[in-house]
């Protein structure tokens, strides 16, 4: 069966700043709740697993009773300056998050794009001292990363292997399969509609778009 990660950020209205690049990734109440319909609608034909990135205090407020509502557990991967920190989850929402049955990864520290980060700050976000303080909140061990913006390269493939990440996500589109590293998910964007979601989880994508992820996946683990 065709297996596709959706991968949400935002959902209705932010309770925080936003910063440069993020408004695209915010959408709708309802077009969050119809995408869900969507995806149930074709669990026969595709499985979807179901992701959220930045630790935004709408994984829990709106994400969450939706996803109870469909039967889906999710992996919310929180960043670690943010925790508890206005319009972000605190670590009751994330304790709350790992009480319903969901799982919690590492989306860093700061937001940075790791891929132009310096070994020092790439530490810091892959480290010991970030993953643990995510660990502390969540009250469980982190095992998932999730690459911000997608980002990367074979340096920051070979420092997410030395802190041994079991799974490692990016945000490279498309279908995936086992042994994929990193795995690729899709992030659905408020210009896009259901039937575009629909082409992506039934794989009605152009082969050109195709092809083009493909070779843009293999130029970043070589870079």
């Amino acid at each position: 069966m065709r297996q596709v990660i959706l991968n949400f950020h935002g959902i209705g209205h932010p309770k925080r700043e936003l910063e440069e690049g993020e408004a695209p990734y915010w959408v709708s109440e309802d077009f969050y709740k119809q995408t869900m319909d969507l995806v149930t609608h074709h669990k026969d034909r595709v499985h979807v697993d179901i992701t959220f990135d930045d630790g935004n205090l709408s994984d829990v407020e709106i994400g969450l009773p939706v996803l109870a509502r469909h039967n889906f557990h999710a992996t919310f991967f929180v960043l670690a300056d943010r925790i508890g920190k206005a319009g972000s989850l605190g670590q009751d929402d994330i304790r709350a998050l790992v009480a319903a049955g969901h799982q919690i990864g590492s989306h860093g520290a700061a937001h940075i794009d790791w891929a132009s980060a310096t070994p020092t700050e790439l530490e810091r976000e892959l480290g010991p001292i970030t993953r643990d303080a995510i660990a502390a909140a969540a009250g469980q061990p982190v095992t998932a990363a999730a690459i911000p913006f997608g980002r990367y390269n074979a340096a920051v493939l070979k420092a997410l292997s030395h802190h041994d990440y079991a799974y490692i996500y990016s945000s490279d589109g498309g279908a995936w399969r086992v042994g994929h590293r990193p795995i690729p998910r899709t992030s659905p964007r408020n210009d896009m509609t259901l039937e575009d979601i629909e082409n992506i989880l039934l794989g009605r994508e152009p082969l050109k778009a195709r092809l083009r992820r493909m070779i843009a996946m293999h130029v970043k683990r070589l870079l």
